[in-house]
């Protein structure tokens, strides 16, 4: 059995990965839970989060920082970097999205399938997790890791259906991630020949992959009540990512922790949602702004901020960027106003009243009467999602809070350096931390006898 279990949550915007002991779920042991630093040791941004992105440049495939960058500087062009590959993987016909053609804006050579894509990145992800393995003082010394990735538990998919098809890239990519070796980090990307190279003989021939699923509110239930004696029956979990807002509930039963199908909701708007808003604000409000030029201008300076300002105003109300010599400000109460804001606060209400309801009803069919309720992602410090999570319901079933962040990340041993970003991060951690039994689906891809290697349980 491995001694350590790893999770990678690859998010709209940015992947994730954290790892446990595999006996954290009966030994706890919060100085033993470790965040993974994907983005390295670097001066500026967030070490544990990594840019979930891939850029087809002239001669390159970018990725992380490097592909985010070389697309801000080609937007004049109209080229994007591929991004979302959550939502992508979770498409009910994914054989046919992978086989489709990645669109102009992304690869202009018209050279590159979505499969081909979504492999490069994976491996990509994979050489960063193996990195930050190797970097860690307590993880560099395990004698055997166990790998999951967390999901949503899509209402218009099958997650778990999904599962050995998901696994399957992975097992391309950890190949492809060999093949190429340290350069798979490399700011300069892969060069097209590499990747002409090696990606055939990778698809052709993966790696064997063993690999779990958690949903994702089944590792927001973990995180939160491990090491509790009250973590009660029923929760319901508000995850607001930068892609989608994700409303999901779950119930303690015999067979273990289940996720209710009839409280799930998704929202296709998020936290990207709120950087747009803000930046349409400004602009609007930035009368000297006249030319096409200068409101780009604009724009580019506000998104390459955004997620300070976001905090910022999240966090004390009213933020501001200096650009040009000007001092730009703008306040919740600026947002607030705005009609498409109003109305996406509105969804969020509404969705999760329609989660809570269904939540509330299994809990008095069986006797509960309390529904936790917690928030996660990189939306849990928004004011309108604490408000949320902090309404009390005029009902007879109570609704009670847990904190985004666990008092166990304020401990000593992480410095403080943990709970500051642990609603982003939420999500890995309770999927390193969570038993067996809470996994959706496991197992994993294994070639012919004829295949490469044995199973990826450690690092290599």
């Amino acid at each position: 059995m491995s001694d350590w279990t790893l999770c990678i949550d690859f998010g709209t915007a940015f992947s994730k990965a954290a790892a446990a002991p595999y006996d954290s779920w009966t030994r706890f042991d919060p100085r033993h839970v470790r965040p993974l630093m994907l983005g390295g040791v670097q001066e500026t941004g967030n070490a544990f989060l990594l840019e979930s992105a891939v850029f087809v440049d002239d001669d390159a495939v970018l990725f992380g920082r490097a592909a985010m960058a070389r697309a801000d500087a080609l937007t004049h062009k109209k080229r994007m970097a591929l991004r979302s590959f959550k939502t992508l993987l979770s498409v009910s016909d994914l054989d046919r999205a992978l086989n489709t053609n990645a669109p102009l804006s992304i690869d202009p050579h018209r050279a590159f399938q979505m499969r081909d894509l979504v492999v490069l990145y994976l491996a990509y992800l994979l050489a960063a997790v193996d990195a930050a393995a190797a970097y860690d003082q307590m993880v560099s010394k395990a004698t055997g890791v166990e790998f999951r990735y967390a999901a949503p538990a899509w209402r218009s998919g099958d997650s778990a259906g999904l599962h050995p098809s998901v696994v399957r890239l992975f097992g391309e990519a950890e190949s492809f991630r060999l093949a190429v070796g340290e350069d798979m980090l490399h700011p300069e990307g892969v060069s097209f020949q590499a990747v002409n190279d090696f990606l055939p003989r990778a698809q052709t021939n993966p790696e064997a992959f063993e690999m779990g699923l958690i949903f994702e509110a089944t590792a927001a239930a973990a995180y939160s009540s491990i090491g509790l004696q009250d973590s009660g029956s029923h929760m319901i979990v508000v995850d607001m990512g930068a892609g989608t807002t994700d409303i999901a509930a779950l119930a303690r039963t015999r067979r273990g922790v289940e996720e209710l199908p009839s409280a799930r909701v998704t929202l296709k708007q998020a936290g990207d949602f709120i950087d747009r808003t803000i930046a349409n604000t400004v602009i609007d409000a930035s009368r000297w702004a006249k030319t096409p030029q200068q409101k780009t201008d604009l724009w580019n300076a506000l998104m390459r901020n955004m997620r300070d300002i976001k905090e910022t105003i999240f966090a004390e109300g009213a933020a501001s960027l200096r650009h040009e010599g000007r001092v730009i400000r703008i306040g919740m109460k600026d947002l607030e106003r705005q009609r498409e804001f109003k109305m996406f606060v509105k969804s969020v209400n509404d969705a999760y009243e329609q989660g809570l309801s269904a939540v509330r009803e299994h809990a008095a069919a069986r006797g509960a009467g309390e529904v936790q309720a917690v928030a996660v992602g990189g939306g849990a410090a928004a004011p309108f999602i604490k408000d949320l999570i902090r309404k009390k319901p005029k009902t007879r079933i109570n609704v009670r809070p847990r904190p985004a962040t666990p008092d166990w990340a304020h401990a000593r041993e992480f410095a403080g350096n943990l709970a500051p970003v642990f609603p982003q991060l939420a999500i890995a951690i309770g999927g390193a931390l969570a038993p067996a039994e809470m996994l959706a689906a496991s197992g994993g891809f294994n070639p012919p006898a004829t295949g490469r290697t044995g199973i990826r349980t450690a690092r290599d």
